[in-house]
């Protein structure tokens, strides 16, 4: 079953709407930290107290925002990311960044298993043919949610059209988000204490990251060589 159109645009509609409400009680909670941020004369010490006195409410809502933000096709939730990691710090901001990711991209796959892709979405059959002739898939799904430039919505239609377990499934999710997770919250922190050295280890993630990228099309052409 393909989903509609106009059930694809009204569930992008209703993402939008619940970012918007949810972004909106953030601001709230957070405002008096935006305007220490934003006042060069602020105690840095006293703006990171602050900034981190927010406990469990926000971080739900920022899970929360994460999660929303991962299943809209295009949008993307690194601001997010890097703001968790201000707010709650390098290690429970990595931890937040993969549970918002993980729950994003499995109500993605749901929707995905229930009504299928969009019939005016970019043919992803290339994506899975290299994908499944990969000597292990559940890999190239893997490697695929760590690769900010190919759209999640297109590896998680690839993992369900594979059929992968559910075991599999959140495998790969989890170890795929794990780099940009530490990315984001690392950068985060590091961007609220003024640590140039978080910095640099953040720059040497992306290059990571596009070695990675490079990897997975070695394979797609080796597989397809193999065809």
């Amino acid at each position: 079953m393909k989903i509609s159109a106009r059930l694809k645009v009204l569930f992008i509609f209703l993402g939008l709407v619940i970012v918007i409400i949810l972004g909106y009680v953030i601001y709230k909670d957070y405002y008096t930290d935006f305007m220490l941020f934003l006042d060069p004369k602020a105690d840095r010490a006293h703006l990171m107290e602050s900034i981190r006195s927010h406990k469990l409410k926000d971080a739900l809502l920022l899970i929360a925002l994460t999660a929303v933000m991962c299943a809209i096709p295009g949008v993307p939730n690194s601001i997010i990311g890097i703001f968790i990691g201000v707010c709650f710090g390098p290690w429970i901001g990595v931890l937040m960044n993969v549970i918002g990711n993980i729950t994003g991209n499995f109500i993605v796959i749901l929707l995905l298993r229930k009504f299928g892709l969009s019939s005016k979405t970019k043919d992803p059959g290339k994506f899975i043919t290299n994908i499944s002739h990969m000597k292990k898939p559940t890999v190239g799904i893997t490697v695929g949610y760590m690769i900010p430039v190919i759209p999640s919505v297109i590896v998680n239609y690839t993992a369900v059209k594979l059929k992968l377990s559910l075991k599999s499934l959140l495998l790969a999710v989890t170890v795929g988000v794990l780099p940009t997770s530490f990315l984001y919250a690392f950068g985060g922190d590091a961007l609220l204490k003024g640590n140039t050295k978080i910095a640099i280890l953040s720059i040497l993630c992306v290059v990571l990251l596009i070695f990675l990228m490079k990897f997975i099309r070695k394979e797609q052409v080796k597989s397809s060589a193999e065809m």
